[in-house]
């Protein structure tokens, strides 16, 4: 694991330590979830703006295209993927 080193404001320390403290955990596994979680956030804002398909998002996150949907459904997000597209997909990889 690699070291980075930043700024951050006192308001971003104490919203860490808060946080660190609720959860008991290390401030550096908060802010690892934190980033993470702002990770999943940015591919979901870009995917609602219509600015990325679901297999880049899938890509991004490393999770399959059945998790990305789980994902949209989760967040209240429309996918652009019809029912009938999905069972279609279905049975294309049953005759692999």
């Amino acid at each position: 694991m690699s070291v980075m080193s930043l700024r951050l404001s006192k308001d971003e320390i104490d919203r860490i330590s808060k946080l660190s403290l609720q959860k008991k955990e290390a401030k550096s596994e908060i802010v690892r979830e934190l980033l993470h979680e702002g990770w999943v956030f940015y591919w979901l804002k870009l995917y609602s703006a219509g600015k990325v398909s679901i297999g880049k998002m899938a890509e991004e996150l490393d999770l399959s295209i059945n998790e990305v949907l789980d994902l949209l459904s989760r967040f209240g997000i429309d996918s652009s993927i019809r029912y009938d597209d999905y069972i279609a997909g279905f049975e294309n990889l049953k005759n692999l």
